[in-house]
C-alpha cells in the first residue's frame, strides 16, 4: 500500500528542482548573462564540483580507484502563452407588451406540460386573468369571469335519495386540472412568476391595485385554500333550485374558494393541498 509520504516524493522532488533551476538562474543574470525571451527555451546545467585544492597543511591523497563523472541534469524552462477564457456575454430577454404576452406564456407552459394538459388553459388575457383570480381568491372569492382554465365538461351529479349527498364520480372531473398543478414543481412556478413579474405588475397597475405584490396576495390565497377543512362525503345538501348547499351550516359559511376547493374530492384536495403548501414555503 503507498502511504502519503510516498505520494508527496514526487511532488517534494519536483519542488526542489525548481528551487535549484530558479537559484541558478539567478546566479547567471547576476552575471550579465542574456535574459530569456518569452517562449524561448534556455537549458540551464546544475553547476559542475570544484576540485579539491592542495594547502600546505593538507596533502593530497591519491587512489587508483576510477574517476565517477558528475551527472548534469537538464531542465528545460519554457513560457505557455496565455490562454484567455471566453467570456459569455448575459442574454437579457425581452418581454412582449401585456397584450402581446399570451402566446410567450402559453409557450413557456408548453416546455413543462403535456399538449393535452395544455388545453385546459385558457388562450386569452392569461397574466390578466390570474392577477385578478389571484386577487379575488386572496379574499376568499371566485373571479368566474377570469377563470384561467376551461371549464370541465362533466356536469356536478349527487346521490338523490332520502338524504342528498355529493356523487363521488364528480370528483374525477377534476383529475386533469390537478395533475396539472402537480406537473408544474414549484421552482417552476416561481420561475414563471419572476420572469412575467413586470408584466404582472402592469396588470395590477390596471386594475388600480399598483401598491400590491403578486407574491404577497398569491401566499394569502394560497393560506386561504390551505384553511378549508375536510369535509365528510356523506355531509347532506340541500337543493334549491339548479344548486345545492350545504346542510350543515358550519360547511356552508365557508368562503366559495374554499368550497370549490372541496368540490375536487377528498383525494385531489389533499394533492393539491400538499403542492399549496409546498409553493408558500418557497414564496
Amino acid at each position: 500500500m503507498t502511504t502519503n509520504s510516498q505520494n508527496k516524493l514526487p511532488y517534494i522532488v519536483g519542488l526542489s528542482l525548481v528551487a535549484i533551476v530558479i537559484a541558478v538562474a539567478a546566479m547567471q543574470l547576476m552575471k550579465g548573462d542574456k535574459p530569456v525571451e518569452p517562449g524561448e527555451r534556455q537549458v540551464i546545467e546544475l553547476p559542475q564540483p570544484t576540485e579539491p585544492v592542495e594547502t600546505e597543511q593538507e596533502t593530497q591523497v591519491v587512489t587508483n580507484d576510477p574517476v565517477i563523472e558528475p551527472v548534469v541534469e537538464q531542465v528545460v524552462v519554457t513560457k505557455e502563452p496565455e490562454v484567455e477564457e471566453p467570456v459569455t456575454p448575459e442574454v437579457t430577454r425581452v418581454l412582449p407588451s401585456l397584450d402581446d404576452s399570451d402566446s410567450v406564456v402559453r409557450e413557456s407552459l408548453a416546455d413543462v406540460v403535456s399538449v393535452n394538459l395544455l388545453k385546459l388553459v385558457v388562450s386569452d388575457d392569461l397574466i390578466r386573468r390570474a392577477v385578478v383570480y389571484t386577487e379575488n381568491l386572496a379574499d376568499g372569492k371566485l373571479a368566474k369571469k377570469h377563470q384561467m382554465f376551461v371549464a370541465p365538461k362533466q356536469a356536478f351529479s349527487v346521490n338523490d335519495g332520502a338524504i342528498i349527498t355529493v356523487n363521488p364520480e364528480s370528483f374525477e372531473r377534476y383529475d386533469p386540472y390537478v395533475s396539472l398543478l402537480t406537473k408544474l414543481s414549484e421552482k417552476q412556478i416561481i420561475a414563471l412568476i419572476d420572469e412575467y413579474k413586470p408584466l404582472i405588475q402592469d396588470a395590477y397597475d390596471e386594475i388600480g391595485l399598483s401598491d400590491y405584490e403578486f407574491e404577497q396576495r398569491l401566499a394569502l390565497a394560497i393560506q386561504h385554500l390551505l384553511d378549508t377543512p375536510a369535509v365528510p362525503l356523506d355531509t347532506p345538501l340541500t337543493s334549491q333550485s339548479v344548486t345545492y348547499k350545504y346542510a350543515v351550516p358550519e360547511y356552508e359559511a365557508l368562503s366559495d374558494a374554499q368550497k370549490q376547493l372541496l368540490r375536487l374530492g377528498p383525494d385531489n384536495m389533499a394533492q393539491v393541498k400538499t403542492k399549496l403548501s409546498r409553493l408558500l414555503k418557497q414564496l
